[in-house]
């Protein structure tokens, strides 16, 4: 029981020191990435290429095996994404639904449950807000336009500090997502998807470009209250970054008062981007 105890406590200062570490203004932390990130190239640049011949494709500042020899793995996707809208079929029986979730006379059933005008989940448009508490100051704001399968999504988080320093993280994202009504699976309405876009770093230092991938989900269990989980990964230089951000919402269609907590892991340690937040949700 001490040993574990040691451990534990060993784990914990590992931690508090990892986040004491960042501590400072907007370029230090700018300063820090950059510093990391060298290092890590350096390394990586002596490290011995161990790959086969397979096709590899890129993806930000990563490598993904290819689908097939000439296609790559980024450009496969965005092509089903582009032509997927053009696969519905209006008049397939088995592409409609009412909104109350029943089967239609014929027994078939919706791939894709109508949304109601309003419905917080697989939305139009919504439009989000957020004021978080941090010593940086963040202000986040975040665009959602879609379509039945198909979506995109923009998020920009504004960070300055006392000196005036500012620092913009902007993500994009095309995302194919499903959910809706479904009674006879989950009561309420639900949605989750996947995404794949950018991530954008713009500082008083050093900007920088990043390939991004989100996996937002979301349930609604009654029209007044909801949950949702929207991870995210990129990276900032050659520093992997985990943005995860949880949050409840109330309110009713339309529009919904949101409350939750974001956090930015940096290496398993969480940066001092992280803190709750409170804002609001407009959905259509």
């Amino acid at each position: 029981m001490v040993w574990v105890r040691g451990r534990v406590l060993r784990g914990v200062w590992v931690i508090v020191f990892a986040h004491a570490a960042f501590g400072g203004s907007l370029k230090d932390r700018e300063q820090d990435v950059a510093e990391r990130s060298a290092a890590k190239t350096e390394k990586k640049d002596k490290a011995p290429d161990t790959r086969s011949d397979a096709a590899y494709s890129a993806f930000g500042s990563g490598t993904y095996p290819s689908s097939g020899g000439g296609e790559s793995f980024l450009g496969g996707f965005w092509s089903w994404l582009v032509a997927a809208p053009f696969q519905y079929r209006h008049d397939d029986p088995s592409a409609s639904m009412s909104q109350d979730g029943e089967e239609w006379a014929d027994g078939s059933r919706s791939f894709f449950p109508e949304h109601t005008l309003g419905q917080a989940t697989v939305p139009y448009v919504r439009f989000d807000y957020n004021r978080q508490s941090s010593d940086w100051d963040p202000v986040d704001a975040r665009l959602e336009l879609g379509y039945k399968l198909i979506a995109f999504q923009g998020r920009m988080t504004k960070y300055t500090d006392e000196a005036g320093d500012v620092l913009d993280v902007h993500q994009y994202y095309g995302v194919l997502r499903y959910g809706g009504r479904r009674p006879d699976f989950l009561s309420g309405t639900f949605e989750f998807g996947i995404g794949l876009g950018a991530a954008h770093h713009t500082g008083d230092v050093q900007d920088d470009t990043s390939g991004a991938i989100t996996v937002p989900l979301k349930y609604h269990p009654t029209e007044w209250f909801g949950v949702e989980f929207r991870p995210a990964w990129y990276r900032w230089q050659e520093i992997t970054i985990g943005d995860y951000d949880l949050s409840a919402s109330l309110g009713g269609r339309f529009v919904q008062l949101r409350g939750g907590y974001r956090w930015i892991w940096d290496n398993g340690a969480v940066d001092e981007q992280s803190g709750p937040y409170a804002g609001i949700s407009v959905s259509f």
